[in-house]
């Protein structure tokens, strides 16, 4: 077994995330986790992996437009596109949380919060960028590219060996 999947099963099997994880389940308003949009239902898959596509391509495409010289404006346009669209993500996000098991809900808590880091990353870089602090903006880009790195990892694992949001079941 590699070091990322002992990590990994090391977040899954870490009960010291149950309570935290359970609050925010708990604290997810009732309008999201009854919400058949959200949770993709007319889709017949969940909505949060096609969502979360938009923050995610924006904010990667403005780290290469940040190598390009002159392209400073363009890359925060481009983060800000990424913060607009990130709400898209959160929402569809918490809605498939609720229906999550304890080993489920432990993986996703851990992935929400390394995304809840991405995007306080882009919105501070965002934020730089206005005030003219384009190195120091550049740098906390970078952190939040990392950050969305390692949040996608979670989420894939969350759902590749994890088998969240996999229905058993065709859809018809």
């Amino acid at each position: 077994m590699s070091r990322l999947t002992r990590v990994l099963r090391w977040i899954e099997e870490s009960k010291g995330l149950d309570r935290a994880a359970g609050a925010l389940a708990e604290a997810i308003p009732s309008a999201i986790r009854s919400s058949r949009v959200l949770r993709g239902q007319p889709l017949g898959h969940p909505a949060h992996p096609a969502v979360v596509l938009l923050p995610v391509g924006l904010y990667a495409a403005s780290a290469l437009l940040d190598l390009v010289p002159g392209e400073g404006r363009a890359a925060q346009a481009v983060i800000g596109a990424g913060l607009i669209t990130s709400p898209a993500a959160i929402v569809t996000g918490l809605a498939e949380y609720t229906t999550l098991d304890q080993r489920q809900r432990r993986t996703a808590f851990v992935h929400l919060v390394a995304n809840a880091t991405a995007t306080a990353c882009y919105l501070t870089s965002f934020r730089l960028r206005v005030h003219g602090f384009g190195v120091v903006a550049r740098a906390v880009s970078t952190l939040g590219l990392a950050a969305v790195g390692a949040g996608g990892l979670l989420g894939g694992h969350l759902s590749y060996s994890q088998a969240a949001g996999v229905q058993r079941e065709p859809v018809e």
